[in-house]
């Protein structure tokens, strides 16, 4: 009698019933799986805006024409737009419009039509810019001071006919009171090393200085006393003060009216020229209604003068010539200072031994 082999037999035993298995496992009915499938219906607009073309550029106080159209050419009732503050509502299907709010830069506005017991919405974009032809100016040097080639100026003003200077970089930042005449240090206060220092300004008998990237805003009394700490959003680069008013750039076209009691933003003021926005606006000094900001980079040499009511440049100061510029070249040279004091103007500029005393002449 043959022995079985037991162990092939087990082994033939088992890819027979793994065979047996799979055909049953595969004859099973299939679940089902639903496909849920997001709802594909679309609005239909049924309103065209034919005038102006979104993303349109108006000098300021242009009258603009809205010309809008049904798609089956149905009558349109009536048109309420609504932004610059309030609503108008208007009968037909076009209209003019002139803003009330007469400011420069992007104006976002919402045209409601109304049709055959239908409502539909338009979300137009229109940009303003300048209709100033800015008034050009040179200048006449009057005075030299000294002034530390050490300091990495990012702020500069008077209080009670002293200098004040905010300096920067992460490490050596402060904030100092000086004698204008001898360029001697009063007071002066360093901040932490962790924050790059950058504009400042005076309300009251407070001095404030703003770091870059930040967020924090440092409140001293006359002496640079640290008396409290600010936050705010964005970075800080240029601060000067407006009435009550403070006034930030954060190195763009915006600029940025603050609450000076608790840094709280107010409003804010794109600036623009006939043509475009003027971005990297830098250090600031405010006179009278007009703010005066340095251009960083490329226009290093030039103050834009803006009307703070409208967002226009009025002005432009060319100071080529002011600066040895075989001697200080680059970035980190750059005109970064303006301060006015009794009826006087003051530039300085980055790491830079004088500070210069200027009259402004128009160029005709």
């Amino acid at each position: 009698m043959k022995r079985v082999n037991t162990k092939a037999f087990s082994f033939m035993n088992l890819i027979i019933t793994f065979f047996f298995l799979c055909l049953i496992v595969g004859c099973l009915p299939k679940e089902k799986k639903i496909v849920k499938r997001k709802n594909s219906l679309r609005i239909r607009k049924e309103i065209n805006l034919i005038t102006p073309k979104i993303g349109s550029i108006f000098p300021l106080d242009s009258i603009i024409l809205f010309n809008l159209e049904h798609k089956k050419n149905h009558p349109i009732d009536s048109i309420k737009l609504e932004g610059d503050g309030g609503y108008k509502i208007f009968k037909g299907n076009h209209f003019e419009w002139q803003p009330e709010r007469h400011r420069t830069g992007d104006t976002q506005i919402s045209i409601t039509a109304y049709f055959r017991g239908k409502k539909e919405k338009i979300y137009p974009k229109i940009k303003f810019v300048s209709n100033l032809n800015p008034t050009r100016f040179t200048y006449e040097l009057i005075n030299t001071y000294p002034h530390n080639d050490k300091s990495y100026t990012q702020g500069l003003f008077f209080h009670n006919n002293y200098l004040y200077e905010s300096t920067g970089h992460r490490g050596s930042s402060t904030i100092g009171k000086y004698d204008l005449f001898t360029g001697e240090i009063i007071q002066v206060a360093n901040i932490e090393n962790k924050y790059f220092g950058e504009g400042a300004t005076s309300w009251k008998e407070k001095i404030f200085q703003i770091t870059w990237e930040s967020q924090i805003a440092f409140a001293y009394d006359t002496n640079l006393n640290r008396i409290r700490t600010f936050n705010y959003s964005g970075e800080g680069w240029g601060l000067a003060t407006w009435g009550d008013t403070l006034v930030m750039s954060d190195g763009s076209e915006n600029i940025y009216f603050l609450n000076p009691k608790d840094f709280s933003q107010i409003d804010r003021l794109q600036v623009y020229n006939q043509t475009s926005k003027i971005d990297f606006l830098n250090e600031l000094e405010v006179i009278g209604n007009d703010l005066y900001a340095n251009v960083y980079t490329t226009k290093s040499d030039e103050i834009v003068i803006v009307d703070l009511l409208t967002g226009r440049v009025k002005g432009i100061i060319d100071l080529m010539g002011l600066i040895d510029r075989s001697k200080y070249q680059g970035i980190d040279h750059v005109l970064n200072g303006i301060a006015f004091n009794q009826n006087k103007l003051f530039l300085t500029a980055k790491w830079h031994p004088k500070l210069y005393e200027i009259n402004l002449i128009k160029v005709q």
